[in-house]
């Protein structure tokens, strides 16, 4: 295997280079590196791939194969690396092979970016570690190799987290075999992926910031409404009390109905986003993308800001990938979770905040 003929710079080299590491034991990093790797292949079928991620993948892998091999701590040079991002990118191959400066300059483009993506990523590979039991998550890592200061060794040092309080085994059965016995009341645990690139063209996430004056921006389009609306019935009033040709009157109603209805479809969801915090995504939006797709508005430190996310889960009745969606029938005006092989009968609460449902009858 290629990580298996990578050269291994352990603890102990982080210690040289002046850098203090609490000792992991390598089978917890073996878990957290997987989880690491899972995330960004749900990254790739969600987004598509981009350099950064193909690097964070590479990155993970190695790891897991170093940390399966006993490093706890394992560190790469970028040649081990590229390597690897040209099996995992066999359309960029050449790219990240080549010994010139181009192949170089894409490493560390990559990396760069990896680097602020990276922080919004740490609520989702939280989460991924949590429910897969893991008690630490990994954050990158870079440090310099030996004296040269132009050559760096890459890789991931853990961080250990707080596990959510299990039951026991045996409790664990009973659980289970209630759940079996009535699916009813089975429940589920979404998952929240990285927000997309709406704009075509545009490597840039959809995030609409709305302290301050920047709430205007979606306040403006709903005074404007409600101001034509007021408008349009007192032109529609005008024209019924005129002795207008009643053809002419109905052609005006006519025209003034479809222009109201156009708006009215606009608006609404921006109204609904405002009063309910949670919106499905507009498909002009989701032109790019195969998945479902919300706008919420959340708080992130002291801003109040518009996200683009996804949300996703394992269907716990057939194993199948449950996605949000607007709801059917009974429940029409809310946003459930839909299993992509029964979504009629396998249908899920879904509350955005908290990231669980529990099975709902329709």
């Amino acid at each position: 295997m290629l990580a298996g003929g990578a050269r291994k710079y352990t603890a102990a080299k982080r210690s040289e280079c002046g850098t203090d590491m609490e000792v992991t034991d390598s089978e917890l990093f073996l878990r957290a590196a997987l989880v690491i790797d899972q995330a960004a292949q749900g990254l790739v079928d969600s987004r598509g791939r981009e350099d950064w991620m193909t690097l964070l993948q590479a990155l993970a892998q190695l790891s897991a194969a170093q940390a399966q091999d006993g490093d706890p701590a394992p560190l790469f040079a970028p040649e081990p690396l590229r390597e690897k991002c040209a099996e995992l990118d066999p359309r960029d191959k050449l790219y990240w092979l080549t010994e010139e400066d181009s192949s170089r300059k894409k490493f560390s483009k990559a990396w760069d970016a990896l680097k602020e993506v990276v922080p919004r990523l740490e609520a989702n590979f939280l989460q991924r570690s949590q429910k897969a039991r893991v008690a630490a998550r990994l954050e990158l890592f870079d440090i310099q190799k030996d004296l040269d200061k132009r050559a760096k060794l890459y890789g991931f040092r853990a961080i250990p987290i707080e596990l959510p309080e299990d039951i026991g085994p045996q409790q664990r059965e009973v659980v289970i075999a209630e759940e079996r016995r009535n699916s009813s009341n089975a429940d589920i645990e979404y998952l929240e992926e990285m927000e997309v690139y709406p704009i075509p063209g545009v490597r840039r996430a959809l995030r609409i910031n709305l302290e301050g004056w920047r709430s205007i921006f979606m306040l403006t389009p709903l005074l404007l409404a409600l101001v034509g609306g007021g408008f349009a019935i007192w032109l529609l009033i005008q024209f019924w009390m005129s002795q207008l040709p009643m053809r002419t009157i109905f052609q005006w109603t006519v025209l003034i109905a479809m222009v109201g209805g156009m708006v009215t479809w606009w608006v609404w969801p921006l109204y609904r986003l405002i009063d309910q915090k949670i919106v499905m995504a507009p498909a002009i939006l989701q032109m790019t993308s195969r998945f479902y797709h919300v706008l919420v508005i959340r708080r992130e430190g002291e801003k109040k800001v518009v996200r683009m996310l996804r949300f996703a889960a394992t269907c716990p009745l057939c194993g199948g990938e449950v996605e949000v969606q607007e709801g059917r029938r009974t429940l029409r005006g809310r946003y459930v979770g839909a299993c992509g092989r029964n979504p009629v009968e396998h249908v899920f609460s879904f509350d955005h905040v908290l990231r669980t449902g529990l099975r709902v009858v329709q």
